[in-house]
């Protein structure tokens, strides 16, 4: 014959085991559905890598021959006046310069950029 306190026990370390399982089943589902956000936020910013508008900054003040274009929303410490650049889509930005054809900065910060752009445009 069991006593109260065992029964207690029993019920106890059900309630316990219940418990347990429901969290488990919450972590693998938040984890889940974490990793389906990763890959539709990975997807975002390769569209917005892709699109021929992400904005560009192109030196538009007297000084060395251009080279380079760089993000407009994520720029390398070599933007610092932004006064001194004018905004336009990449398409443009590339053909910016009548001698060279410019390509992006390296120091820029260009995933970072694709990812806000992607967002702008999902939000659009």
């Amino acid at each position: 014959m069991t006593t109260i306190a065992e029964e207690m026990n029993t019920l106890r370390l059900r309630r316990l085991k219940i418990l347990d399982d429901y969290h488990q089943a919450q972590g693998r589902l938040r984890r889940g559905v974490d990793a389906l956000l990763r890959e539709v936020d990975n997807e975002i910013r390769q569209l917005g890598d892709r699109s021929s508008s992400l904005p560009c900054l192109v030196r538009c003040t007297p000084g060395p021959s251009l080279t380079v274009y760089h993000s407009a929303d994520a720029p390398c410490g070599r933007v610092h006046d932004r006064r001194n650049f004018r905004e336009m889509p990449e398409v443009e930005a590339m053909d910016a310069s009548p001698h060279v054809y410019l390509e992006r900065c390296t120091a820029c910060y260009w995933r970072s950029a694709a990812t806000t752009h992607g967002k702008r445009l999902l939000n659009a």
